[in-house]
């Protein structure tokens, strides 16, 4: 992959991998229950991206579930080892969210905001210089 790209990733295995050609628009971490599960520790650090930015390659497959909002979250993982890349919401349309933990350099992420801060495991320490907000803030689902 070139060195042109801002971000390249691959999953635990290396069947599906990804370039990013762009800065995220935004970078946060959720508490919710949801992301809690898919990720299996107590939050999802998640950068989001224009899809359009995003060139993903191999077969994934995904899951959706409904928030507390209403919303969709599809959730797209690697078929063959599990790993949780990518995220995408029915209402917040063209944007991508990737897994901070599966980009090959991911010094650089830093969240913009903490979500559904009122479920954070008191074992999982926040940076507290960061914003935070006991649940979804509503202009975080707005189309």
């Amino acid at each position: 992959m070139s060195k042109n790209y801002f971000a390249v990733g691959q999953c635990l295995c290396g069947q599906v991998k990804f370039t990013v050609s762009s800065s995220p628009v935004r970078m946060g971490q959720c508490h919710c229950d949801d992301c809690q599960k898919s990720i299996g520790t107590g939050h999802a650090s998640n950068a989001f991206f224009k899809k359009d930015d995003v060139k993903i390659e191999g077969k994934l497959s995904q899951y959706g579930s409904t928030t507390d909002t209403g919303s969709v979250i599809t959730r797209s993982f690697c078929p063959i080892c599990g790993s949780r890349l990518f995220g995408e919401s029915n209402v917040i349309n063209n944007v991508l969210s990737i897994s901070a933990g599966v980009l090959d350099d991911n010094s650089w992420f830093k969240a913009d905001a903490i979500v559904y801060n009122k479920r954070k495991p008191q074992w999982d320490f926040m940076d507290e210089t960061i914003p935070t907000f006991e649940e979804m803030p509503p202009a975080a689902v707005k189309k």
